[in-house]
């Protein structure tokens, strides 16, 4: 089993996506989930934070066997699934 090493907002991103994993989630769900535990509700720049986090983030959880998909414009958003099959879940 691996372990992943996460910094606080890698591993408050985790729960948000595991919690709604296969599912596109917007730039706001993110941040209002990543964030969700702040009194301030984040940084001003919270959008900013949120894609520089994901760029390192994305790589630990490729070491696991998952992935974050991106689908650009309405409807779009991230989700986090299996990196082999690109599926929500494992059949």
């Amino acid at each position: 089993m691996k372990t992943l090493r996460l910094t606080n907002t890698e591993r408050a991103m985790f729960g948000v996506f595991a919690r709604s994993f296969g599912r596109f989630l917007s730039s706001r769900e993110i941040v209002d989930g990543t964030y969700a535990n702040d009194p301030n509700g984040g940084p001003i720049n919270a959008d900013n934070c949120i894609a520089v986090a994901l760029v390192k983030f994305r790589k630990k959880l490729g070491a696991v066997g998952l992935e974050i998909d991106a689908v650009p414009g309405p409807g779009g958003g991230r989700r986090m699934v299996w990196a082999k099959t690109g599926r929500a879940a494992k059949k």
